[in-house]
């Protein structure tokens, strides 16, 4: 039965709660600005499909402007548990909601998500379209009804949204997407958002892991690789690799990285026995969404330290893209710069500490550096390279220490050797799904 002085709430008798009035009360009501509340599990509170499921036994009274509404909510971790009960004071004069509040669980004194699950199902009960029949809310709730007569609940059930009939596809002049495909051809605009997912890639994107992968259809890593060779040509790789000359800021570079070991990684794949680790998962494309500070100073001193070693070794720089091999198709190597003879890369430490990471004692290239230059001078066909660390005051001091490595064959020939063996047993695997 109804309180006293309550009648049961239906369609045709619910306040009117507008979402202005329900983010005024939100943002005015202390209990629901706090950083706890605010943010995601407000959110996850609104949404439908747990409202919906979960108010029942709705109740209403009216004294002058007043209006008092009241239910009962299903507590989502426990549906068998006592359900909880809420109640909404609003002024329908002055369209203000007055006060919410659950009465009965722990978090309650502070403003708790089953109150602001029932604000959200009175806003949405007052958005709902008219309708000729009259819905009565006092009554069980879906959700309270699971594990009872009712042993499970179809998510379809949980909230009844309408059904919307899907508008007929078919055109005098073909479907809609064809429609805007060939208006964009007609007019020259063919660079738009849209019209890069229907453009045929071109001969550099071809070389892309993915797109290869799903042209080869190989069953293991053998046959993938052996269909590369035979399909990535030598004009192929020079266009990729002068599409690619910005690196970091050019799209294609980072596509055509993906599932290759490049020449940075080259000493951790060869050298790493977790096939399922974040070595792997960095070949797959896994990433920092935000540059650390080193980074950030690493990117902006480079071209200020080749232009240092132009001076110093009295040579021409030029940039460099992604170079790739068809020999060697699942592995790549960028170079910060080349010259007619070196192959160039650069490293910018942020202290002292971080510059003994890259030169040993004996003022030698650390192994994983070398390995990394080695692979650079082998897919750039150069004889020499140079290891360029700036100072760690490299802004004020201007200095690089300059190291002039040989290519290496033997030492070039063993390291992709591993690093084969490693994309054989931990990246194919994977790619090998698509």
């Amino acid at each position: 039965m109804t309180d006293n002085g309550f009648v049961k709430a239906q369609s045709d008798n619910l306040p009117k709660i507008d979402a202005f009035m329900m983010t005024t009360y939100f943002a005015s009501n202390p209990d629901f600005t706090s950083a706890e509340v605010k943010g995601v599990k407000a959110a996850r509170s609104q949404r439908e499909s747990y409202g919906d499921s979960a108010v029942g036994y709705v109740q209403i009274k009216r004294e002058g402007n007043l209006c008092v509404v009241k239910a009962r909510i299903t507590p989502e971790h426990n549906v068998r548990q006592k359900s909880y009960a809420v109640q909404a004071v609003c002024d329908e004069a002055e369209e203000t909601v007055i006060s919410v509040e659950c009465l009965d669980c722990a978090a309650h004194l502070g403003g708790c998500k089953h109150a602001i699950a029932f604000l959200a199902w009175l806003h949405r009960r007052s958005e709902d379209p008219p309708s000729t029949s009259i819905e009565c809310y006092w009554k069980k709730s879906k959700l309270s009804s699971v594990g009872t007569s009712l042993k499970f609940i179809k998510a379809k059930d949980i909230c009844k949204a309408p059904k919307l009939n899907p508008a007929s596809n078919s055109s005098s002049t073909g479907n809609f997407l064809t429609v805007v495909k060939n208006n964009c051809v007609s007019v020259g605009d063919t660079n738009n958002h849209l019209m890069k997912f229907y453009q045929s890639p071109n001969n550099a994107e071809r070389l892309s892991i993915h797109h290869l992968i799903l042209a080869s259809k190989a069953t293991n890593p053998v046959e993938f690789v052996e269909y590369c060779k035979l399909v990535m040509s030598t004009e192929a790789c020079e266009q990729a690799e002068l599409i690619t000359k910005d690196q970091n800021d050019c799209p294609l570079w980072h596509e055509l990285r993906y599932g290759r070991i490049t020449a940075s990684k080259a000493y951790e794949a060869a050298h790493c026995k977790v096939l399922d680790g974040s070595l792997t998962e960095n070949i797959l494309g896994a990433t920092k969404l935000k540059d650390t500070e080193a980074m950030k100073r690493g990117r902006f001193l480079e071209s200020q330290v080749l232009k240092e070693v132009e001076k110093i070794k009295q040579i021409k720089i030029n940039k460099c893209g992604l170079k790739l091999n068809a020999a060697h198709p699942i592995m790549g190597a960028s170079p910060d710069g080349e010259s007619t003879v070196y192959s160039i890369e650069i490293k910018c430490p942020a202290s002292e500490k971080a510059l003994n990471r890259y030169i040993d004692s004996n003022s030698e290239v650390a192994p994983k550096y070398m390995a990394q230059l080695q692979l650079q001078m082998h897919f750039g066909n150069k004889s020499k390279g140079l290891f360029c660390v700036a100072d760690n005051n490299f802004e004020t001091s201007k200095k690089v220490n300059i190291i002039e490595v040989e290519y290496k064959k033997q030492l070039c020939e063993t390291i992709i050797e591993k690093c084969t063996l490693f994309w054989h047993q931990a990246i194919f695997p994977k790619i090998g799904k698509l």
